[in-house]
């Protein structure tokens, strides 16, 4: 899976990647085509070089601002290089790319051998970043040169001026070969480093985390940073959530309308693709661990284009999930409110079955929110809801473990909160009591 699938994900990793201050396109390019990192070691490596270069920003803010000045001048010149890995004769315009880049990676002090490209791309040593065909690459290119001067009209010396010209192009492009190779690993290197700083930059703006890897997922103070932002912008504070979760136990969210489970569940999901692509995390600190495949069920799925109904679309991507699952390797998945759409009754059943269907998955974590009451043998987490006392004003959307599965009675303390019609609220109370009674 590539960077670029999950981008657009319901999770909300579109607001992160807005955020990174990239300072050239061919390192947005670089990032949205890495591949997700599946194996702890690569993605703790990852994290300790982005540990370096989250200690150069504290403590050489201006030398970091220098460096990414620089690379804005980085630009995509893979296709310059594959022509000369291929044995092509470059013209001036990708003879000047390959300049300007090994210069920028000399200054920078990213890659090898890039002094000898500049040597062959700069022979007077003028350390000019533009490229021109310099007299001193042979003294017949400075004689006809100096003959078209004082004869423009002949077109025989022009035309033997094209000739030498062509020739020695293909003569610098020879030297350059053996290059090619460590040339597009030097450019790869320099989008390595803007991504490595704007991740840097991130951690220290949004104060997010490293995490470290284990064998089971413990997230403590983990936070959603685009409802931060917005809450922010309404001056409240975001209610940071603990978390944890491991293969092979089913987990279950309950609780009332307005709980933040949703978000609570958008957020588990963005830590797991984040720590997968090397990102630094929402939270005060996560032990978490890697997994082959993240399948995230979300959201009114109805489809106009396709003719599915909500219910029938979210049954299809359910199922989609459990293939994944029998398909093997380590999956996580992530299913907000299943059978929702349809009656309590059946609905019940489905969210049941679901839990039985995978419970026993030893490479499975399975997580779910719901509203209905789900007897299970795995974990239960509760939003602790209306704070006691509050009179239905404030909400506490931490989350706790609970013994019990019965999904908690509010919605009604809610309604009346946000100012519904008092009438139609207390018939609906009454005809609960009389189911009660």
């Amino acid at each position: 899976m590539k960077f670029r699938e999950i981008v657009e994900s319901p999770c909300g990793i579109r607001y992160l990647f807005d955020e990174l201050r990239l300072q050239s396109g061919y390192a947005r390019k670089v990032l949205l085509d890495r591949e997700m990192m599946t194996d702890a070691a690569q993605i703790d490596a990852a994290y300790a070089s982005l540990r370096g270069y989250i200690g150069l920003v504290k403590t050489d803010r201006r030398h970091v601002e220098d460096i990414r000045f620089r690379l804005q001048g980085l630009r995509e010149i893979t296709g310059t290089l594959s022509s000369l890995a291929d044995g092509a004769t470059l013209d001036e315009i990708e003879l000047f790319e390959i300049k300007h880049m090994a210069m920028l990676a000399e200054t920078l002090e990213v890659g090898k051998d890039m002094q000898r490209v500049v040597d062959i791309l700069d022979p007077d040593g003028l350390g000019i970043g533009t490229f021109y065909l310099y007299d001193s690459y042979s003294v017949e290119l400075r004689q006809l040169r100096a003959a078209v001067e004082l004869d423009p009209d002949d077109e025989s010396l022009r035309e033997q001026l094209l000739n030498e010209e062509d020739r020695l192009k293909k003569a610098i492009s020879d030297k350059l070969r053996p290059y090619a190779a460590e040339l597009r690993r030097t450019l790869q290197a320099l989008a390595d480093l803007d991504i490595s700083i704007a991740m840097a930059l991130l951690y220290q703006d949004e104060g997010l985390s490293l995490p470290v890897s284990g064998t089971a997922t413990e997230i403590r103070g983990m936070f959603h940073p685009e409802v931060r932002a917005i809450l922010r912008s309404k001056g409240r504070e975001y209610q940071p959530v603990d978390f944890d979760f491991a293969k092979g136990i089913p987990a279950t969210v309950i609780g009332a309308n307005m709980g933040g489970k949703t978000v609570a569940m958008k957020t588990v999901c963005m830590l797991q693709y984040l720590y997968q692509f090397g990102f630094p995390l929402p939270a005060a600190e996560a032990v978490m661990t890697p997994f082959d495949d993240i399948r995230f069920c979300i959201g009114d799925e109805q489809s106009e284009r396709t003719g599915l109904s909500s219910f029938a679309a979210e049954m299809q991507r359910i199922d989609r999930a459990i293939a994944a699952v029998d398909a093997g390797g380590r999956v996580l998945v992530l299913v907000d409110e299943p059978a929702r759409t349809t009656n309590p009754v059946e609905g019940t059943a489905l969210v049941a079955a679901l839990l039985e269907r995978l419970g026993n998955e030893p490479n499975l974590a399975l997580i779910l929110t719901t509203h209905y009451t789900v007897e299970h043998a795995g974990q239960c987490w509760q939003v602790r809801g209306l704070v006691p006392g509050s009179k239905g004003r404030t909400m506490d959307y931490r989350l706790v473990k609970t013994t019990s599965h019965e999904v908690p009675h509010e919605a009604l303390h809610i309604a009346r909160e946000l100012g519904i019609d008092a009438r139609w609220i207390d018939l609906a109370d009454t005809i609960i009591n009389r189911q009660y009674e």
